[in-house]
């Protein structure tokens, strides 16, 4: 591999997977099937063997899918002796490290293959932006097998009842707040005990002061982005949105807590991720009414404002040294394909990462509107840093996420100390960054007066 010049980091990337022998050994060539581990958190795994299943009947080859909570930990030591399974849906292992080391199958001979229910190739068929996670100088390493999209969710029952309408504007999300505390009722909730919450918020409201160019200054992590005036001017609304609108006590919640103020009518909005139903399905009482919607434009901003905040997520990649890499390929492909997005709607509740994949028939009315605002998009970013920089996420990200939110610094010195911690990752010759690639501003669209 040429991108990187430190190529020394197999030794840190083994290091960094366990602290036990590292001897390797050939994979099990003998194995009877396909061995597919996955990680076993809110969508279960009944899905994942239905469609392993499905798969063993249609090509004759036996799937062992198996799933488990701490799935990262136990396949640590099986990736250092080198017996990993042939498919991993891991969500915190080191992936950028094993690129680095070669331990993980390219997938570019199968994204050029037409995916199960379609005669268009596998790779073209993504949403734009879904491959780039993990993928550098035209090779990708690893698919999403779901697409996650973050939005402002309301009750559209309370809002009928009330007459309030869905804000257009960032002043009319501002006006809406007044509106919803005038009456007694929290206008947002947040899920406090995580700040990495607002993570995603701010990404939108970054696009919106700052762009397109501003966003690809920042995936390019180039010296001073996040210290650009239109990137300080995001991280005051954010603050300044949690000091006026957050429910008391909201910065002390868990996700479950604040969103189950939410279903319950303690506070009107809450901005989450495409799960929040699926998270939320036997707490949401009869009658409520969820429905999405996208943050607005802020005054004066760069940034068109039906642009999505949308990524792939629920990786799946192959070990280099799985028993067969090939079948294991086919396998993915198999799993993220338009022939499996129905029932990926309908049994748990996940958008397919291929674009007009996901039956209308298939989803609630929830995702039915996610669908909506994705399909009236002008286009779909997102910021790379959280799983290019997972050090700089856990010790400088959220730590300065919470501060900021409780107003314990300014928004000045938030930019600031995320401008350090990048650039600190950046001249850290053991932390993998491959080239950025840039968004088409016209894909993103012109701003709306």
């Amino acid at each position: 591999m040429q991108i990187w010049t430190h190529i020394g980091l197999i030794a840190v990337g083994m290091a960094v997977l366990a602290g036990c022998d590292a001897i390797r050994r050939a994979p099990d060539a003998e194995r009877d099937g396909l061995e597919v581990a996955v990680f076993e958190g809110g969508y279960g795994i009944g899905w994942h063997r239905s469609v392993a299943e499905a798969f063993e009947a249609e090509t004759g080859m036996p799937v062992d899918l198996w799933g488990d909570p701490r799935l990262d930990d136990k396949l640590k030591p099986r990736l250092l002796r080198g017996d990993p399974p042939d498919v991993i849906l891991a969500h915190h292992l080191p992936l950028w490290l094993l690129i680095a080391s070669d331990a993980v199958h390219p997938l570019n001979d199968s994204l050029q293959l037409p995916a199960p229910g379609s005669a268009t190739p596998w790779g073209e068929a993504f949403f734009p932006g879904m491959l780039s996670s993990f993928s550098s100088e035209g090779t990708v390493y690893a698919v999403p097998s779901a697409f996650g999209a973050w939005m402002g969710w309301y009750d559209a029952r309370m809002f009928r009842e009330y007459g309030w309408e869905v804000p257009q504007t960032w002043m009319e999300f501002l006006e809406l707040c007044e509106a919803i505390k005038a009456e007694g009722i929290a206008p947002l909730t947040f899920q406090g005990k995580y700040p990495i919450y607002a993570w995603w918020t701010l990404g939108l409201l970054l696009h919106r002061s700052g762009g397109t160019d501003l966003i690809n200054r920042l995936n390019a992590l180039e010296p001073g982005a996040f210290e650009d005036p239109d990137a300080v001017r995001a991280a005051r609304l954010l603050q300044e949105l949690a000091q006026a609108h957050f429910q008391p006590g909201a910065l002390a919640m868990t996700h479950t807590e604040s969103q189950l103020q939410f279903v319950n009518g303690r506070a009107a909005m809450v901005f989450c991720g495409v799960w929040l139903e699926n998270e939320m399905r036997a707490s949401i009482p009869p009658g409520f009414d969820l429905r999405p919607f996208n943050v607005p434009g802020v005054p004066g901003g760069k940034g068109n404002p039906t642009a999505v905040l949308g990524e792939g997520t629920e990786f799946l990649f192959v070990p280099a040294n799985a028993a067969h890499p090939e079948e294991a390929a086919a396998f993915c492909r198999f799993m993220v394909s338009p022939a499996r997005a129905a029932s990926l709607a309908s049994e748990i509740g996940v958008i397919s990462p291929l674009s007009g994949a996901t039956p209308r028939e298939a989803v609630s009315p929830a995702l039915g509107s996610v669908l909506d605002i994705v399909e009236n998009a002008e286009g779909i970013f997102a910021l790379r840093h959280r799983m290019l920089l997972p050090r700089w996420a856990n010790q400088v990200l959220i730590p300065q996420l919470g501060a900021l939110l409780e107003g314990r610094v300014t928004p000045e010195a938030f930019c600031a100390a995320l401008e350090r911690g990048v650039q600190a990752m950046v001249a850290d010759p053991d932390v993998i960054i491959p080239p950025a690639v840039a968004y088409d501003p016209a894909m993103l669209g012109e701003p709306i007066s």
